[in-house]
């Protein structure tokens, strides 16, 4: 339980970053969690992949990693969360492209394997074999979740602590007093004190390559995740565009039916990297980022560490926002 010497925390958002701060800092603290609804939009709207494959830069990797390495932390303590470790298969790239990939990641020690079309064949026997590439990558420790319910979960595992509160309502400002930040201005127009202030909202953004996973009840999730798509006026039509390729890319997948579509916008800072920590505000942080499911587990420990104990990860000092001003 808190004590009165410990500072209440507001966090603004209920996604998967803002339900993993929150879930951290009730550990150590009274926290408030301000969002219309917890677990979502955009990470209802997630591929929810866990990896840490995607990156080329060496201390954005290992940042990644260290969270995956959380996740499965917690995902020990809290087992039913519905996670899978199941691994992930890439081959969306250019074979020169996934060459220098598997170099970049053995040399920093990922565990990573080559597969043949027809190994790519034996573990996925379901992709019609005239959809699978000659060569792939194998990824086994990676993972995927359904992001919004372990969002839900870690939250409602907050509040049965008794150090977290949930207001559902929309945030629009910040309070301030003597250039001071003491809460957040809600909508309604009522305010909520604090001694600190956690922005993980998000932001905006949404990719040609077909991205497949099963979920833990069974249905088929594909879509597209790069930065940079847009859904345009007809998010519909794009949405049954993808659903044809998977009926095509997939064996028996005439007999598919579609189901349910969502439009997600990524929150992709200017240099794809992301933006945590201090905001020059005092008692203002800031957590904004892609991906937001695989880095929410190590950002939720190591921010949280430094609102209650003022110290900076040294892995932090890449993705200050303060970085922008240079």
């Amino acid at each position: 339980m808190a004590t009165s010497a410990q500072p209440h925390v507001i966090v603004v958002g209920g996604g998967i970053i803002g339900a993993a701060i929150a879930w951290h800092l009730a550990q150590h603290t009274s926290v408030t969690v301000v969002a219309e609804d917890i677990g979502g939009p955009a990470s209802k709207a997630s591929f929810a992949w866990l990896n840490a494959s995607s990156v080329n830069q060496k201390f954005y990797y290992e940042f990644r990693r260290r969270s995956l390495q959380r996740w499965k932390q917690i995902h020990t303590e809290l087992p039913d969360l519905p996670i899978s470790w199941s691994g992930s298969i890439n081959w969306h790239k250019p074979t020169e492209v996934l060459a220098k990939t598997e170099h970049n990641l053995t040399a920093w020690g990922y565990d990573i394997a080559d597969m043949k079309k027809s190994q790519v064949s034996k573990q996925e026997p379901f992709f019609d074999q005239s959809t699978l590439p000659d060569r792939a990558l194998y990824y086994p420790e990676e993972g995927a979740m359904e992001a919004h319910v372990v969002a839900q979960m870690l939250v409602a595992n907050a509040e049965a602590q008794g150090n977290v509160k949930v207001i559902r309502a929309t945030a629009k400002g910040l309070l301030q007093e003597s250039g001071s930040v003491r809460g957040v201005k809600l909508a309604s127009g009522e305010e909520i004190s604090g001694d600190h202030v956690v922005v993980a909202a998000g932001l905006g953004i949404n990719s040609k390559y077909l991205y497949i996973r099963q979920t833990s009840d069974g249905i088929i999730k594909a879509g597209c995740e790069n930065p940079g798509d847009d859904p345009g006026d007809d998010p519909e039509a794009m949405a049954h565009q993808v659903f044809s390729k998977v009926r095509s890319t997939l064996v028996g997948g005439e007999t598919i039916e579609f189901d349910y579509y969502t439009v997600g916008y990524k929150p992709t800072p200017k240099d794809g990297l992301p933006i945590i920590g201090p905001t020059g505000l005092e008692a203002v942080s800031v957590a904004v980022m892609h991906s937001g499911v695989t880095n929410a587990a190590i950002v939720g420990e190591l921010l949280s560490k430094q609102i209650l104990t003022g110290e900076m990860d040294p892995n932090l000092e890449h993705f200050r926002l303060d970085r922008f001003n240079e």
